[in-house]
């Protein structure tokens, strides 16, 4: 009996020391297994999107820096930042998105004591410091404006459930929101990449009530310039069609 007692507790300090070895090296290890047992779609990458080639009878047009191909019939819209089918309700707009200005001017409102709440980040769980501190812990290095509106692209292609397997904390908390956010996301938005000439783009065909997969958008991000990203926004029932679009994008 006491020879039993002698390897029982030898056996029983070799998993202690196990389990201290996986505490201080792997914090994170039950939030592992929580989520990946609870969302299908957190280890999901976004996929290469299948460009095509553009029909012959389609117009150039460029708008707003972007150069695209669309039916030669649309028309410019009143902005002149878009176009629009004069035969059905399919149209286009390009935005150019400027993170810093889009920043200073929040920030130049609020010192003139708008009433309005203008915090990009009051609708967030957590503070933009700690999304900050998540996602440079997990080797994302953020932006240095826009964090908040590029997040969806990093949830949804980078992160993945072995990344909280050393976070502790506050970052680990984020890291379940962000994992939750991830879920939903995938839910609601179908999406793709393109490796263009200068740009990386993430396509998402919006698949929520009310949409039924007819409205796309393309989120251009030029090589090099962290601060700048460009929108086209694609509404058009003819799948084929708008794939020729998209196929199609350049920057100007």
């Amino acid at each position: 009996m006491k020879k039993a007692l002698t390897i029982g507790g030898a056996v029983l300090g070799v998993l202690l020391a196990a389990a201290l070895v996986i505490f201080i090296f792997f914090p994170g290890l039950p939030t592992y297994l929580k989520v990946k047992h609870k969302y299908e779609h957190i280890d999901d990458r976004v996929a290469v999107f299948k460009t095509v080639s553009a029909d012959a009878d389609l117009g150039s047009f460029t708008l707003n820096g972007v150069k695209l191909k669309a039916p030669a019939d649309w028309e410019p819209n009143t902005t002149g930042h878009g176009l629009r089918s004069s035969s059905d309700k399919s149209s286009l707009m390009v935005i150019k998105n400027d993170y810093q200005s889009y920043e200073k001017a929040l920030s130049d409102l609020e010192a003139l004591g708008s009433e309005y709440d203008l915090d990009p980040w009051s609708g967030y769980k957590y503070t933009e410091e700690d999304y900050r501190h998540f996602y440079s812990t997990i080797g994302i290095e953020p932006p240095q404006y826009g964090l908040n509106l590029r997040m969806l692209w990093y949830m949804r292609d980078d992160v993945t459930a072995k990344d909280c397997l050393r976070l502790r904390g506050k970052d680990r908390k984020v890291f379940l929101e962000v994992a939750e956010s991830k879920e939903e996301s995938v839910k609601i938005e179908n999406m793709w990449k393109i490796k263009g000439s200068g740009f990386l783009a993430y396509v998402g065909q919006i698949m929520y009530p009310g949409f039924d997969g007819n409205t796309w958008t393309v989120n251009i991000f030029p090589d090099g310039n962290e601060n700048e990203h460009y929108t086209v926004t694609v509404k058009c029932s003819d799948e084929a069609l708008t794939k020729q679009i998209i196929s199609s994008i350049e920057l100007e």
